[in-house]
This record gives structure tokens, sequence and C-alpha cells, in this order.
């Protein structure tokens, strides 16, 4: 099996609950590590992070490798996708979520430009409570308040371990 790498300095959570699934990933704060043979990435940046600035560093990391990776997950916020209203985004997120989409999107079209397998996974803000979840197609609209964290991961533990999601865009909710 693929070596999986968790990235990110997320604070909720979400990385230990995957860990607990994946236990032989590793966690690595940012891209300033050794790409290793058909890795697993898994991007998991705070909603408010500057992921915009952060995927030079996905996009370094690759190219100064001599290997490649074998599939890009990256957990987004919700609105990238014509998902959601500015004034849910704004519910959601707060006054600077638009400008956090902005980021998200120019981000997630990064990655789609480097031509390499991945998924996207749209969450609603993620709350440590067990929630229902629905998994929303791009373009739908998402209607939900929030999604569980042990749903989340549920969800980052599929996109990681098989092609269910490949190449797609897939958002969570409540």
């Amino acid at each position: 099996m693929n070596r999986i790498v968790l990235i990110g300095r997320r604070n909720d959570g979400l990385r230990e609950r995957l860990l607990s699934l994946l236990p032989d990933a590793v966690v690595e704060p940012s891209f300033h590590f050794k790409l290793q043979s058909q890795d697993v990435l898994c991007w998991l940046p705070k909603p408010d992070d500057p992921v915009d600035q952060d995927v030079y560093d996905l996009v370094d990391l690759i190219d100064d490798s001599n290997v490649t990776p074998a599939k890009i997950v990256m957990l987004s916020i919700a609105g990238t996708a014509d998902d959601a209203t500015d004034g849910q985004l704004q519910k959601w997120y707060g006054k600077s979520a638009l400008d956090m989409v902005l980021a998200h999107q120019y981000a997630i079209k990064m990655i789609d430009e480097l031509e390499f397998p991945y998924v996207i996974v749209r969450a609603l803000p993620i709350v440590p409570r067990e929630t229902a979840l629905k998994i929303i197609g791009e373009g739908q609209p998402l209607t939900g308040q929030a999604v569980g964290l042990a749903q989340a991961a549920n969800v980052l533990k599929m996109a990681l371990t098989t092609d269910q999601y490949r190449n797609q865009s897939v958002g969570i909710e409540d």
C-alpha cells in the first residue's frame, strides 16, 4: 500500500481522527519533506490558511522530486464549486469568507493543473459532534450547517484509500 502523508497544522482533532483510521499514515506540518514514490498526499488546511500561497510549496515539492505522488486529496471549504451563496459562506466562515473561497479555488485549480489523480473534499464547518452525512456533487447546492469530524474523516479515508471519488470535487454536509 502507498504511504499516506497528512499535511497541515489543524488543531480540531481531524488529523488525529484520520490517524486512528490510518495508523500507518505519516504527519507533516507543511510541504517541506521528502516525497516518496507514489505517496498519497492529504492536504488538510484550515479554512483561513493562505492556500493560494501554500499550493506553491506543493508544486515545488513535486517539481523538486524525482518521483510523483499517486494522488492528491485536499480538504477545502464549501463555496468553491458554485455550491453556496455569499450569505451562506459568510454565515459558515465569517466576514472574510469570500476571500477564503477565492484562495481555495486558486489552490484547487493549481492541483487540477498538476494532472495527477486528485480528490477535493469541500466541507462545511467541521464540528466535534456526530452529524448526518450527505455527499453532494459538484455544482449542487450545499444546504446544511456543518459536518461532523468523524464523518469528514471517514470521507477523507475513502478518498485516500479508494478511487471512488477520483478526479472529483465532492461536498460533505450534515
